[in-house]
């Protein structure tokens, strides 16, 4: 007879009355997470391309190492050559060209006021250097008049900043110009065919470090370095001290002083941000050590910079690496942070649910006592209607056996009375039943 009664209560128990409760809950769960997934931004390119210098320059040489790193990362970087600076920014400002960053020389460039193009950071000094033969005696920027220089091939950022220093010592027009950088300039000054050569580039680049090894020729120290950084702020008045590039050969032979801009990194408007943080996490790994020309923690620098600087890269300066980056591999940090938004949903479900959570528990508990009242109440309907297929015996046989799976049922200890409260209510039943029958009609 209980099996019967069970079947009867699961009927009356269909989970299909259900079903529009539980559909409109899992369409509110997805639509949420739908809507705010529209606000995720899309995940990062894992290439990135640079554009530079010549391959014997600094730029080419930074970007080298910036590759390495970044393959760390799962980024590759392609790093390309060019002419210099000049050709670098007219690259990075043509929308056709399939470029992102760029190394650009402070000063050779002046924001256009359309927000294209961001500052991440000037990244190191590039001193300008004027060598000479050793037998010159020439001692001021203005004494080069009537000299064939060599100011840097066309687009060079070593051209941009020689015609402005020798247009301040009213040389414009009083030299003879030739078009030449790298080794070729290093070549035509050594065999006599220009008297001096101008040169943008770090002590450690293969170019410098070959003509500070020249016996031949000497770096003219600019006695009016300072004058020259206060007239053009984009310059910085550097020095490099007696013996520095070599105590055993005391290379220079004497205290040099220079002028130079900083190299810059300026990237597209569109560069995603969590590529920025990366760079500059590799820019701040590689220069923050300092060189000859500056103290270990000067750069990455938010100074110097001829375009507004990025956000990120901004608070990348003043705070560090993103809190995910410190912690995770970069690109389980972008993944995390892009997702952030879909906790939007997660917190609004959750508030509510975690309301929820004491009444579910009490519920729960109770529902275990709770759950025997159906068969219970359908006993004792049973025993009193006259109609019935069950016999008053088998109402009590029923009692009974749910009697025995209560005392199998496991609440804690603040859930008891319930438990006892139901023990006495199959009691009261029984003794109803009882009630109803004459002497012997059980039997």
């Amino acid at each position: 007879m209980l099996e019967q009664i069970r079947r009867s209560i699961a009927r009356n128990r269909n989970w299909r009355s259900q079903l529009p409760y539980i559909l409109f809950a899992l369409f509110a769960v997805f639509g949420a997470f739908y809507f705010a997934y529209q606000f995720v931004e899309p995940a990062p390119p894992k290439k990135l391309t640079i554009i530079t210098g010549r391959e014997d320059g600094a730029y080419y040489h930074a970007a080298q190492a910036y590759a390495e790193k970044l393959a760390e990362q799962g980024i590759e970087l392609e790093v390309r050559t060019s002419a210099g600076s000049v050709e670098n920014l007219e690259t990075l400002r043509d929308p056709s060209a399939d470029v992102d960053l760029a190394f650009i020389q402070g000063g050779t460039a002046a924001p256009d006021g359309t927000g294209a193009l961001l500052g991440l950071a000037s990244v190191f000094y590039e001193p300008l250097w004027l060598f000479l033969p050793r037998d010159q005696s020439l001692q001021l920027i203005h004494q080069l008049e009537g000299k064939r220089i060599a100011v840097g091939a066309e687009g060079s950022g070593t051209r941009a900043i020689t015609q402005k220093l020798l247009e301040a010592n009213d040389l414009a027009g009083k030299y003879s110009a030739i078009a030449l950088s790298g080794s070729e300039a290093i070549s035509a000054l050594l065999a006599g065919d220009v008297d001096a050569l101008f040169a943008v580039g770090a002590m450690d680049s293969p170019s410098i470090t070959k003509l500070l090894a020249e016996e031949q020729l000497r770096p003219l120290s600019l006695r009016r370095a300072q004058a020259y950084a206060r007239r053009y702020p984009f310059l910085s008045p550097i020095k490099l001290y007696e013996g520095t590039v070599s105590f055993e050969q005391n290379i220079p032979q004497q205290d040099v002083s220079l002028v130079a801009p900083a190299a810059t990194l300026v990237a597209r408007e569109s560069l995603h941000p969590a590529l920025v943080s990366m760079v500059m996490q590799v820019a701040t790994e590689q220069h923050q050590s300092g060189t000859a020309f500056n103290p270990p923690n000067v750069f990455p620098s938010s100074r110097w910079l001829d375009f507004p600087q990025y956000d990120e890269a901004a608070r990348y300066i003043e705070n560090g690496p993103p809190l995910l980056q410190r912690y995770l591999p970069f690109w389980a940090a972008t993944l995390v942070d892009r997702l952030k938004v879909m906790l939007l949903p997660l917190i609004a479900l959750v508030l509510p649910l975690s309301r929820l959570l004491p009444p579910t528990y009490r519920w729960r508990m109770r529902r275990r006592v709770y759950q025997w009242y159906d068969e219970v109440k359908m006993i004792d309907t049973a025993a009193h209607d006259e109609q019935s297929a069950f016999s008053r015996a088998d109402c009590l046989l029923a009692l009974e056996e749910i009697e025995a799976e209560i005392r199998q049922v496991d609440v804690p200890l603040s859930f008891h009375s319930e438990l006892y409260t139901l023990r006495q209510h199959t009691d009261l039943i029984r003794q109803r039943i009882f009630s109803l029958c004459s002497d012997g009609e059980l039997l």
